[in-house]
């Protein structure tokens, strides 16, 4: 038996590229040391159509630090869950569940200590970001240019910017795919009904494979 079942395993590349763009504050997860787990943004470099590389940076003090240079590393994005109810299907005969959307990335990390890779990626991450909360008010997407003269210098000292070189990605897309069409149909108005942004997400990704 294989897990997840074939029809969680989101195929589509340009899916997976554009969750990780859409959700970039993913899990870094390493084992060297022991397990550690650091929430951090990422950059997704995509290459005909498909995540090459990501890119980010970690505090210097931060413990996944040591040994962090030729690790192996998961990194996890995740993108809209909800909780589905077993009253929101026709029948409830089985339990309540979670719907959701994720990205499993494996690959390996280089330690770039190069302070214009830095300011790339800073700059990169504000391009990508601050787009994402342009409703906040009418500004300029940040750039280090920006910085206070002597900031940058200052400030590169003391993190571990890196690459991660892709080796495997996953995408993991449970959408209530196994159930009768009536029960998904019943959980997507139901959802639809949420106060809740990313309850409403899945509603509208539930409808979308219903019509498909």
């Amino acid at each position: 038996m294989s897990y997840p079942p074939p029809w969680r395993s989101e195929s589509d590349a340009a899916a997976a590229v554009a969750l990780t763009q859409a959700y970039p504050f993913a899990h870094l997860f390493t084992a060297h040391g022991g397990l550690t787990a650091t929430r951090v943004p990422f950059v997704a470099d995509v290459e005909a159509g498909r995540v090459k590389r990501l890119r980010a940076h970690l505090n210097g003090q931060n413990p996944q630090c040591v040994g962090l240079d030729g690790a192996p590393v998961l990194v996890v994005f995740s993108g809209p869950a909800t909780y589905v109810s077993p009253h929101w299907r026709t029948q409830p005969t089985r339990g309540g569940t979670y719907d959701y959307e994720q990205v499993q990335i494996r690959g390996t990390v280089r330690v770039v200590a190069d302070k214009d890779f830095f300011c790339r990626l800073i700059d990169d991450l504000s391009a990508l970001i601050e787009p994402q909360y342009a409703e906040v008010g009418d500004y300029p997407v940040w750039q280090t240019s920006m910085a206070p003269e002597g900031y940058v210098d200052r400030l590169f000292p003391a993190v571990t910017p890196f690459v991660i070189d892709v080796e495997g990605v996953e995408m993991i897309s449970k959408l209530h795919q196994p159930f009768p069409l009536e029960d998904r149909l019943s959980v997507a108005a139901h959802l639809e009904r949420s106060s809740r942004d990313e309850s409403r997400l899945i509603a509208a990704k539930i409808r979308k494979l219903t019509e498909g």
